[in-house]
């Protein structure tokens, strides 16, 4: 079976932002909301359906089958880290490919049996258990590619993927990595503006977006220097 593509997307500086208040939940409600949206109003059936599946303050999105071109992938990204700047975060994603699978057939019987199979919730006397079901190298390879990107709000992939994506999607290659980042902030065409206006989710103009950077970083002084560098260079956000 060819492998899939995969967005890993979630809330950038949540662990430091969520002591704060509900901010940081609140942010985490409407990605989920957004996510929803999208598979919902935008991709609701084979073979264009997507499968989401959370991961903390984040989440992994998956396509039904192999796509050769990658500009819906990158589409839905882009959408989601435009939308969430409007609740007064930022998130971090990534593009890769591999496979994902029903693994619970690999857990202990013991479990599984005391386990609700619809919510994946294992009974432990009066205690609970929540079994994640599924597994695979589209999740691993997604967040081997996080780990390796710059720090920032950045939207990352391995540089083989260029030439899968259309002249659309402004691009810049990342030094000393095997990994491009995309403008996710200036990238703007007519296929994002349709699924953004189908799945209900308005986001700010570039110029709003680059503002609210500004802002982020004298709002968060602790933030590291690559963190500002980050938003430069590969962002193209101007004095900072």
């Amino acid at each position: 079976m060819d492998k899939r593509w995969a967005i890993y997307i979630d809330i950038e500086g949540f662990s430091a932002l969520y002591p704060d208040g509900d901010g940081a939940l609140w942010a985490l409600n409407r990605l989920i909301l957004a996510i929803h949206r999208i598979g919902k109003n935008v991709f609701p059936e084979s073979p264009d359906r997507l499968f989401a599946h959370q991961l903390g303050d984040g989440f992994l999105i998956i396509s039904d089958f192999h796509e050769e071109n990658l500009d819906c992938a990158a589409s839905i990204a882009i959408l989601l880290m435009k939308y969430i700047t409007r609740f007064g975060v930022f998130a971090r994603a990534t593009i890769a490919e591999g496979d994902l699978s029903d693994i619970t057939g690999c857990y202990p019987d013991e479990v599984m049996n005391d386990c609700d199979e619809d919510t994946f919730i294992s009974s432990m006397g009066e205690g609970l258990m929540t079994i994640f079901p599924v597994m695979g190298t589209a999740l691993i390879n997604a967040v081997g590619i996080d780990k390796i990107s710059p720090k920032g709000p950045l939207f990352t992939m391995p540089s083989a993927y260029k030439e899968r994506l259309s002249s659309l999607f402004i691009i810049r290659d990342i030094p000393g990595a095997e990994i491009i980042a995309l403008d996710w902030i200036h990238t703007e065409f007519e296929r994002l503006v349709e699924i953004r206006d189908k799945a209900m989710l308005e986001y700010p103009n570039p110029e709003e977006l680059e503002s609210y950077v500004r802002n982020y970083i004298i709002k968060h002084k602790q933030l590291p220097p690559e963190w500002i560098a980050s938003c430069l260079m590969y962002l193209g956000v101007v004095n900072i």
